[in-house]
């Protein structure tokens, strides 16, 4: 899913004294954030004023190609889990749902969301998707039921010796110049989403795991769109 969040620290925050919530209920609230993040996406790519990182990539295979944003999104998924099986971290079965349904979720969304000219819509549209993005991600990696393909390359990396933060930065950097090349939306979008994700996400992370009961990293500075 577009979208699991780590930062440098690894130390944990724990849900104080509760149970985590059933897993049904942790279920349901995966999927639900599955669509929503499906149509932040969508928003942002109909606005036209830049896309997350991860979605430069699969605006410009999209165009390049001549499919779907949402289908050139799996065949990027389907290439970072190889990647993570490579760096021996097995993607777990929602990362597997996440990847499958939120392209299903971001093409659908495509068709039914307008694309207008006039900036007085584009802007709120770009920052309508933005929040969804952050409340969805907030919720899909509090239910602690998968992580994201390139999160899970991070971790491989770091297996492997290199700073965690670093190694999200290097992937963020070849997926980003990747786009670019095969121009893909870049804008005011991308610049916001860089520089606001890590801010956002620490604030948000910690009390919608204590909803949940789970636990979470104390400082993300990333996701997977």
């Amino acid at each position: 899913m577009g979208r699991a969040i780590y930062g440098e620290s690894v130390t944990s925050t724990t849900a104080a004294a509760r149970e985590p919530r059933s897993f049904t209920f942790r279920l349901v609230c995966l999927l639900v954030s599955i669509g929503v993040v499906g149509v932040g996406i969508a928003l942002m790519v109909s606005a036209e004023l830049g896309v997350a990182p991860a979605d430069v990539l699969s605006t410009g295979g999209a165009e390049q190609l001549d499919i779907g944003v949402g289908t050139m999104g799996w065949i990027c998924g389907g290439v970072y889990t190889l990647l993570a099986i490579a760096l021996r971290r097995r993607p777990q079965w929602g990362t597997l749902l996440g990847a499958v349904l939120v392209g299903v979720a971001v093409n659908l969304s495509l068709e039914a969301i307008p694309e207008p000219d006039a900036l007085a819509w584009r802007i709120p549209m770009m920052l309508v998707g933005l929040t969804l993005l952050y409340a969805a991600i907030s919720v899909g990696v509090s239910t602690m039921l998968g992580t994201g393909p390139i999160e899970l390359i991070m971790l491989g990396l770091a297996d492997r010796g290199l700073n965690m933060q670093v190694a999200r930065w290097l992937i963020e950097a070849v997926v980003f110049v990747g786009g670019v090349i095969l121009g893909g939306q870049i804008g005011v979008g991308t610049l916001l989403f860089v520089v606001l994700t890590g801010p956002v996400l620490a604030r948000t992370l910690p009390p919608v795991a204590r909803f949940m009961g789970t636990t979470v990293l104390d400082a993300p500075h990333g996701l997977d769109a």
